[in-house]
Order: C-alpha cells, then structure tokens, then sequence
C-alpha cells in the first residue's frame, strides 16, 4: 500500500523537540550552577549528575519521536503530531521558566 507522506510540520516538531530539550538541559545545569534549586522532585537526584541528566534529556526525546512515528505508521497521524505538539508546548512553558530562573541569577 502507498506510503504517505509526512508533513512538513511533523519533522519540524522533531527538531523543536530536540531544541527544546536541549534548552531544558543547558539551562538547567547553568541554572544550578548558579545556586538554583531544581523544581522537579523526578528529577531532584538525577540532575546531581550532568550525564544522567543530558542521557534523560536526550532519551526523552528519541523515544516521544519514536511513538509519534509508530502512532503515524499505524495511521493515527492526528494523533502522532498531537503528541509532539503537546510535548512541545510543555517544554516550552519548561524552557520559558527556566530562561526566567537564568535571569534572575544574573
């Protein structure tokens, strides 16, 4: 059967997603650094270790790709960019909070 095409939208989600965690764990080991505290309690001991924290970070993000890329294969496309725009629009208020946080250190 014919494949359908993504979007363009779907790959550029990708890549935001990346971009965004990527964000979270720049700013928030430079955050800590500074003296703040991390918020998260989950996250609480694993951000004692800065691989830990990036391997996280970096895990987080190939494995919210690859469920978006099952949901599409399987024909749930709706839902595949729904996932990575809610994904998304979270580690944005993440990353808005945390460039927040980095201001207030300087």
């Amino acid at each position: 059967f014919a494949r359908t095409r993504r979007p363009a939208a779907l790959p550029s989600l990708y890549m935001a997603s990346a971009a965004l965690q990527g964000y979270d764990a720049y700013s928030t080991l430079t955050a800590l650094k500074g003296g703040a505290v991390e918020a998260n309690p989950v996250m609480k001991n694993v951000v004692k270790s800065p691989a830990a924290f990036i391997g996280v970070k970096a895990s987080v993000t190939v494995l919210s790709i690859m469920a978006a890329e099952k949901m599409w294969k399987n024909g749930n496309r709706l839902g595949a960019i729904g996932v990575m725009v809610a994904s998304n629009v979270a580690m944005g208020f993440v990353a808005a909070n945390n460039a927040r946080v980095l201001a207030t250190l300087k």
